[in-house]
């Protein structure tokens, strides 16, 4: 079975060249990476870092009426 994908041709181009300076067809390339993507050894996604830096900001009483005033308007536009 042959299965046709897209991909933009600089990244193709790119691939081919590596490929081709490894002595290796793209379709190999291509083959290995599906294989290791069905197999579990390449996970693909978003990591999110669970660090968090957390500021307190000092404002003054007429900065912190205006981001009240869009905090307020946020809560009631999405309902909390």
């Amino acid at each position: 079975m042959q299965t046709s994908i897209s991909i933009d041709s600089q990244t193709r181009d790119r691939a081919a060249e590596r490929a081709k300076a490894e002595r290796m067809p793209l379709a190999a390339v291509v083959r290995i990476l599906l294989t290791d993507y069905a197999e579990g050894n390449i996970d693909i996604g978003t990591r999110v870092s669970r660090v968090l830096d957390v500021q307190d900001i000092a404002v003054d009483a007429s900065t912190q009426k205006k981001m009240s005033a869009v905090a307020k308007k946020w809560r009631d536009r999405v309902g909390k």
